[in-house]
């Protein structure tokens, strides 16, 4: 692109989804490159011995005016050989990276004088010189760091980084780091996904400090399209028979005397029981104060959360769980709502919930599963996906969109009952119909011959050291919604729970039994 640079014309140059540049017409070889970010960098084009060379004057600021830029580049223009145009070929030197115009100097230019600006090019990258990764690290650390990470983030960030970066790329030049390097030690890493995933995460923002905030370079993140591994999502959630079991395990630690095998410290159960009302993250609970609590609008004032300030709603479950704690704590007005013995933070939560899961025969259960069986309990209940993650304090939708599984199928429910509706009313009445509700059609159990047919089938999708269910009477159940058209939460008491029975179609239907299954009975 072609025009004349002014003050007003550089101001109303916009970003676009790529680098552009825009070649000043009253002085050809002056230009201004405008990054997707916004930022708008003044260059100088000419060609030394056939090769086009690019000199960074610097960026467009109050400091750098279109017009004292303009006198640099005619100042490097006078020495050049040839201005560059804008038609004029493009020839990268050897080893330059993507989007980078290399600089090399002039065979008649001193070394040890640097030209106007600063030089892009492979001899900065690779000499060897200038400023290092490990320099740049201890800057982070230092200005990036206290400020805006968590003190426990930042330890993590300072682990991986003394780990796994500096022992990489510590004595490099920050430039001579490219994709492939990094797409090299991520790859090295593979054998743990998460790690590998997290070291690439904080090499990321090292760069991004580098070249937006720092604005030491204008070269690619070399993090940036890098396929990370992922994570497996783990989802387990609590049947309520499973929370029964819990709850009993509550009651009957509580009365063994205090030193004697079995006990569990009150303000253990109280914490577990807040976290599995609120579907809170575990140290939002374990850092909760009474004056958080705001008894008049039945709600949490969390002043620093995983996704910074915000209130959350409580139901009047909590409240009187709230109460049954203030009640055997002496009343207290300050303070920790569950603690220590000495009024610190409760320790030692997750091995007190492992005595617990395991007294209630569900060892697979995490403390923060209780979050997910939260979410889970409010989808089934018909609570639409986005306010769960409110509920749960999402600050991205797509966070809670690893349950919108869980919510399409209440979607279904209603889409059935919706379109059963729908049909019902496009057939003519009858004589019978006029004064009666049409009947459901009736629902015959397995027969004898035909669970003989299918047991040895479900029977062996059993988890091993799982809870005993009664597979028939899950089979039942489901076989029973889908004829009746009916809401899971309608599932008479006698098929089972309607989280067990649909947690059970769930499961055989991914894996194909389900199909089996009715095959089998149809034959």
């Amino acid at each position: 692109m072609k025009g004349t640079l002014t003050t007003a014309g550089v101001r109303k140059l916009r970003p676009k989804g790529r680098t552009y540049e825009v070649t000043c017409s009253r002085l050809p070889g002056f230009v201004v490159r405008v990054l997707p970010s916004g930022r708008k960098v003044f260059l100088v084009r000419h060609m030394v011995d056939g090769r086009d060379t690019r000199v960074r004057i610097g960026p467009w600021s109050e400091a750098l005016t279109v017009d004292e830029a303009r006198q640099q580049a005619l100042a490097i223009l006078n020495d050049a050989a040839e201005p560059m145009t804008e038609s004029a070929p493009v020839v990268r030197g050897p080893g330059s990276g993507a989007g980078r115009r290399t600089a090399p100097a002039r065979r008649d230019a001193p070394k040890d004088i640097p030209r106007a600006g600063e030089r892009l090019g492979p001899d900065l990258s690779q000499s060897g010189d200038g400023t290092t990764i490990r320099e740049l690290c201890e800057r982070y650390e230092r200005e990036f760091m206290p400020v805006y990470l968590k003190k426990s983030t930042a330890t993590n960030y300072r682990r991986l980084i003394r780990d796994h970066i500096i022992p990489t790329f510590g004595e490099r030049h920050f430039e001579s780091v490219r994709r492939r390097d990094a797409k090299a030690m991520h790859t090295r890493l593979s054998d743990r996904p998460g790690l590998a995933d997290y070291v690439l995460c904080v090499l990321g923002s090292l760069y991004t400090r580098i070249i937006n905030d720092w604005e030491l370079s204008e070269m690619r993140n070399p993090t940036a399209g890098i396929r990370r591994f992922g994570s497996r999502k783990v989802e387990r959630f609590l049947t309520p028979e499973e929370r029964r079991r819990v709850h009993e395990v509550f009651e009957s630690a509580q009365n063994i005397p205090r030193g004697r095998p079995g006990h569990v410290e009150p303000f253990s159960v109280w914490a577990i029981k807040l976290l599995m009302l609120t579907g809170l993250r575990r140290d939002e609970i374990l850092t909760l104060t009474w004056p958080m609590v705001d008894w008049q609008h039945a709600c949490f004032h969390l002043p620093d959360t995983k996704t910074g300030q915000r209130s959350v709603l409580v139901s009047d479950e909590v409240l009187a769980l709230l109460r049954e704690i203030l009640e055997g704590t002496g009343h207290p007005t300050r303070g920790l709502v569950v603690r220590g013995r000495r009024g610190t933070k409760l320790s030692a939560i997750n091995q007190t919930w492992a005595r617990i899961r395991d007294e209630a025969g569900i060892p697979d259960v995490r403390l923060h599963d209780l979050r997910h069986s939260f979410a889970s309990d409010a989808l089934m209940a018909g609570v639409p996906l986005a306010i769960v993650g409110e509920m749960l304090g999402h600050k991205q939708p797509n966070t809670t969109k690893r349950y919108a599984h869980l919510a399409n199928n209440v979607v279904r429910d209603a889409l059935v009952t919706a379109t059963a509706r729908i049909v019902s009313a496009t057939q003519p009445p009858t004589a019978e119909s006029k004064h009666q509700r049409p009947r459901k059609p009736e629902f015959k159990p397995l027969r004898d011959a035909q669970w003989a047919q299918i047991a040895p089938l479900v029977d062996a999708t059993r988890p091993r050291g799982g809870s005993p269910v009664d597979l028939r009477g899950v089979v039942d159940g489901i076989r029973w919604k889908i004829q009746r058209s009916a809401r899971w939460r309608d599932l008479p008491e006698e098929y089972g729970t309607p989280t067990t029975c649909w947690r059970w179609h769930k499961r055989w239907s991914e894996s194909g039994v389900w199909e089996q299954v009715l095959a089998k009975i149809a034959g």
